[in-house]
């Protein structure tokens, strides 16, 4: 449980407050895979939203076990599962030593994905509640998630409550080979 504990906070130190479960939701069999193939650069956002001024990871990305994965060095977002919540909008999973972080992500035609880690203190209060959903008194910042459903619904709900102006904390884009 500490060692938990630890995973958390990190990722929360990390990424400003995240939504976490204790196992896996998006399954093997359930993940969609809306990026091809290929070689695509990343260029990740600085804290205030401006991207840097160049990517900062170029590498193939391919489909492995059921995730995204890379043999370049690196990849920030290695083991990504996705599944598809409503068109070109995605939840992203990624494991973090025993715990496992969800995101979201924008595809769009050409190769082109933008994320963001959603912050569960950006979820509104009144949405916390109908779902039943707290943030943890171990790790403030966080809020464990147990179920696919609710998960799905908290995502929406999150990207409903920013009105169409969701922050980009980074981009992915193909390139030609």
């Amino acid at each position: 449980m500490i060692r938990t504990g630890l995973v958390i906070i990190t990722a929360a130190a990390l990424l400003g407050g995240c939504f976490y479960s204790d196992r896996a939701l998006i399954g093997r069999f359930a993940a969609d895979f809306p990026l091809e193939e290929g070689l695509y650069a990343h260029t990740p956002n600085h804290p205030d939203g401006r991207p840097f001024d160049r990517p900062m990871w170029t590498g193939y990305v391919e489909h492995r076990g059921g995730r995204y994965h890379s043999d370049v060095a690196n990849f920030p977002h290695e083991g990504v599962r996705l599944r598809e919540i409503a068109p070109g909008l995605y939840a992203g999973m990624k494991q973090s030593e025993d715990v496992w972080l969800y995101g979201l992500v924008y595809v769009y035609e050409g190769g082109v994905a933008a994320y963001h880690q959603p912050q569960c203190d950006d979820l509104a209060e009144a949405d916390r509640n109908r779902y039943e959903i707290f943030e943890n008194e171990v790790e403030p910042g966080t809020c464990r998630l147990e179920d696919w459903d609710v998960l799905e619904a908290v995502l929406l709900s999150y990207v409903a409550g920013f009105d169409g102006d969701l922050p980009v904390d980074g981009v992915y884009r193909r390139v030609e080979e």
